[in-house]
């Protein structure tokens, strides 16, 4: 039996209904030689620091005492809520993955995290500690997803790693995760108890506070100059031409200004020639995340926040590529499958063709994950709200533009 943990439920549903016949359980999909189980992203978390350095005896709140704190191995435990309570639901859930993996007829378990460093050690987490203290071998494999189409899953389950292939992808999870408790933790108590005001710092969020503070003060603090500038409003053919020269003079050089706008005026001007020219305009490259949430906050007004969400439902949904990435360009092994997603874009009445150029296929310029696109699968735009179509028609615009 094959236990397959997905990172989220609406992932676990997609894997299920590819797999087909299957069953649905508390908490998991059984069916056809898989089970298919699930987290809801972060199942575990980083322990506080009274984990390592317990408080001093009559101590109950924040404390310098116990500052700072570098712990030599670093543990974790299962997610509390906003009360800092035990999470029933958490519980459960991982009571769930924990019992299936640990059944006797389990002999594959497959990390089905999201395709980047968190998801790998989302997943990774919750069979570390499910098989904690188990001896029986189990053989753990990675599911990796660009999109959550059912070719591609089915394709996927045909060809999956072992987990060990991605051990430098989780030491990276890992070293983002250690770092920013050791930030964190440390300075936020810190700078809060020496404030009297909660203060919170992070590798994150202090070079954003401070690029704001900066813009703000140079906003307060600026000084408008005045200057001249020469505007020429001469007619040509009932026409009134306005050029600009690029000359500036200083407030105090208006005498010299005015003797070069006296010079020109006094001039005649010939046209000699006139070269004409057709360019080809490029068009842009295909969407990272971060490309795609500025041209929806520019045209859109669409929050950084909103727009994730939206991109993040549409890849869920099959509907788009994975949306987490910092790239421009396609991967040559993927030239089949844009071949396929070309035909389909091309039945919305879009002209394109596929385009074999090493402005789009670029294997040097990707790190992990291609650039976002949308599948083969075309939604019922019936069925998405208005934002989605936004976001959409946005990325569709741009790959048929990129291959129009």
């Amino acid at each position: 039996m094959t236990v397959i943990i997905a990172e989220k439920p609406s992932l676990a549903r997609n894997i299920s209904s590819t797999i087909g016949g299957m069953a649905r359980r508390d908490g998991f999909f059984e069916g056809n030689g898989y089970i298919v189980t699930w987290a809801f992203g972060h199942l575990f978390t980083l322990a506080d620091i009274e984990t390592y350095n317990p408080l001093p005896e009559g101590e109950k709140y924040w404390t310098l005492k116990n500052l700072p704190c570098f712990p030599e191995t670093y543990r974790f435990e299962l997610k509390k809520d906003s009360k800092g309570k035990q999470d029933d639901g958490v519980r459960k859930q991982f009571e769930t993955i924990k019992a299936l993996c640990l059944r006797e007829d389990t002999d594959t378990i497959v990390n089905a995290g999201d395709s980047d460093r968190e998801g790998e050690i989302i997943v990774r987490l919750c069979i570390r500690n499910a098989l904690k203290g188990h001896d029986a071998p189990k053989l753990i494999k990675r599911l990796w997803l660009p999109d959550q189409t059912p070719e591609t899953i089915t394709k996927a389950l045909s060809e999956m790693l072992d987990d060990s292939e991605y051990d430098n992808l989780a030491d990276e999870g890992f070293a983002r995760m250690y770092i920013d408790w050791l930030y964190g933790v440390n300075l936020t108590r810190y700078a809060t108890l020496k404030s009297g005001t909660l203060l919170r710092v992070g590798r994150v969020i202090v070079p954003i506070v401070k690029a704001i503070y900066e813009r703000d003060m140079a906003i307060k603090n600026f000084v408008p100059e005045k200057y001249y500038s020469l505007v020429s409003k001469a007619e040509t053919n009932g026409a009134v031409v306005l050029l600009q020269s690029k000359a500036k003079f200083d407030k105090d050089k208006l005498a010299d200004a005015q003797a070069l706008a006296d010079k020109y005026n006094a001039a005649d001007a010939i046209v000699t020639g006139v070269k004409r020219k057709k360019d080809k305009l490029l068009p842009g490259k295909l969407y990272s995340l971060t490309k795609l949430q500025n041209v929806l906050g520019k045209k859109y007004k669409m929050s950084m926040h909103d727009s994730l969400a939206i991109v993040q439902k549409l890849y869920e949904e099959g509907y788009v590529t994975y949306p987490r990435t910092n790239s421009e360009y396609l991967a040559t092994a993927e030239k089949d499958k844009i071949k396929k997603i070309i035909e389909n874009v091309s039945k919305l009445g879009y002209p394109v063709e596929f385009k074999d150029s090493k402005t789009i296929f670029d294997d040097s310029k990707i790190e992990s994950h291609s650039a976002l696109t949308p599948t083969y699968k075309i939604p019922d735009k019936n069925k998405l709200s208005d934002d989605e179509k936004k976001v959409y028609a946005t990325i569709m615009r741009r790959f048929a533009a990129v291959f129009c």
